[in-house]
């Protein structure tokens, strides 16, 4: 299982403004049974990927910013289940959220997750993950993890804070400290580039009888976005677009207004990093290869949630509902099943892969999901409504300390709310529960969301209405509790608070 972090749907092989540049993962989808009509069930990291472990909307998990926003213990997880169904399992993060911190490590044997720096200063390393608990011991912190104290720390979370204002010089500096640890190796590496090698021992040390369930999380596909244009193609041309500004923090404080040209600017960065993540798919399909394990592995392609580029006046994901931040890429390949390839009818769901893999591997009997096995959308309609929800602001604010006093009341108001989305046929219907609102669209004619429906239409579709006000309830209603100082460090150094 592959999520590539923040990959809308558009912009993949299949989407509407498919890229040219991902060739190894246009010949998988073609491979796949792919759906043409996927949606995250919440459009941040947390919520989503606790839903592709359980099966379970965010309302019926817990793990969400109006709940306890760590999957709760006693949850029955996919990971887990094929672990008691004998096979070994190992979960390898360059979202460094993805750890046990958050409730993300049961049943998995072995556990390895990035340093939160990973995604801003960009180099080969070692080919270790900073992180890694199971059957190959602890390795502990490394680096810059070792520095949570004292004026180093703040130092290093400040620099947190700049690489968004000012991303061209932690690309510089990831670039030139490759040249001259690294000059052998290529100059540019991607995101936790430890991420092969370790699945390539793990695999080497694994029995060739032994099935295993692997869990990837690449994040080329999340800001900050780096140039692809190598130094020697000219000084110039990297630093045009290396100093593009990407500052979700004071955007969403409302000290920053990108113009349409920056929007464009930002796009055209993430839609060029795609090629680095079809290399990276390309290089764990030949990692399986080499262990004689591809023309044996069900395969599902996914990204936790999408991302918006001008959109409504929106930037990059969290916070709303808008179908550039919840359409997702979702393809499924079976090598044994030939006959499960093609664009699938019906609405799908992250919901769903759970009890995909589970049916593939045994069945599903005894696990509680909200999904279904992905096959039987194929060809058929989904019965139910396919659901998603937005939590509003993470933990109180999004804000940093120094930049709250920044941010007006309306501007608060305006995303410190939960909304929910409802979809079935060509109609997606909107709750918004702080000001009781429903607004409807036809995502077929109308992709954009331009024109209100719901005036017109507000009878017909009073019972998604209804299914979508019901969830908001009980998002809002749910259990919550204080986050423990580890994890608000790492929400913190993302910017997430």
């Amino acid at each position: 299982m592959v999520v590539l972090d923040c990959g809308r749907a558009d912009d993949f092989p299949g989407g509407s403004h498919a890229v040219t540049n991902m060739p190894f993962a246009d010949r998988l989808r073609r491979e796949s049974l792919w759906f043409p009509r996927a949606v995250t069930p919440a459009p941040w990291t947390v919520p989503s990927h606790a839903s592709l472990y359980t099966g379970l909307y965010p309302w019926e998990h817990g793990a969400h910013a109006k709940g306890t926003l760590k999957l709760a213990e006693g949850i029955p997880r996919l990971p887990a289940i094929l672990h008691q169904r004998g096979y070994r399992t190992f979960s390898l993060s360059a979202n460094h959220l993805l750890s046990p911190n958050l409730g993300f490590s049961d049943g998995f044997d072995r556990l390895a997750w990035a340093g939160w720096w990973e995604p801003y200063y960009r180099t080969t390393g070692t080919g270790r993950p900073p992180h890694s608990v199971g059957d190959a011991g602890d390795s502990g912190g490394v680096g810059l993890d070792r520095i949570q104290h004292g004026a180093a720390w703040q130092a290093v979370k400040l620099t947190s804070r700049i690489v968004y204002r000012f991303p061209f010089v932690t690309d510089a500096a990831g670039r030139l400290t490759q040249q001259l640890r690294f000059p052998t190796q290529p100059e540019q590496p991607g995101v936790a580039s430890w991420v092969e090698p370790t699945l390539d021992r793990w695999l080497r040390d694994t029995p060739a009888d032994q099935p295993t369930f692997t869990f990837v999380n690449l994040l080329e596909t999340h800001e900050p976005y780096y140039p692809t244009a190598r130094w020697g193609e000219g000084a110039r041309r990297w630093f045009r677009a290396a100093r593009t500004r990407q500052d979700h923090i004071a955007w969403l404080a409302g000290a920053w207004r990108p113009t349409a040209d920056d929007y464009r600017r930002l796009h055209e960065l993430c839609r060029d990093m795609l090629s680095q993540a079809d290399r990276r798919l390309a290089s764990i399909a030949e990692v399986l290869k080499r262990h004689d394990r591809w023309d044996d592995t069900t395969v599902v392609v996914t990204s936790d949630h999408g991302q918006a580029f001008g959109e409504h006046d929106l930037l990059f994901h969290m916070l709303r509902l808008e179908e550039p931040l919840v359409r997702i890429p979702l393809w499924v390949r079976r090598p044994r099943r030939p006959e499960l390839t093609g664009p699938a009818t019906g609405w799908a769901s992250l919901v769903d892969v759970a009890p995909t893999l589970l049916e593939d591997s045994g069945g599903t009997g005894g696990f509680v999901s909200s999904g279904l096995p992905l096959g039987h959308l194929r060809d058929h309609e989904r019965d139910v409504p396919v659901l998603t929800a937005a939590d509003g602001l993470v933990w109180k604010t999004i804000i940093p300390e120094h930049e709250r006093g920044r941010v007006s009341e309306q501007r608060k108001r305006a995303f410190d709310r939960v909304l929910v989305a409802a979809y079935s046929g060509d109609t997606k219907v909107v709750y918004d529960a702080a000001d009781d609102r429903v607004r409807a669209f036809d995502i077929e004619s109308d992709p954009g969301e331009l024109r209100d429906l719901w005036p017109e239409r507000s009878t017909a579709l009073s019972a998604l209405a209804a299914e979508a006000k019901s969830v908001a309830g009980r998002m809002l209603h749910g259990p919550e509790a204080p986050i423990p100082d580890d994890v608000e460090e790492r929400l913190r150094s993302w910017g997430y608070i």
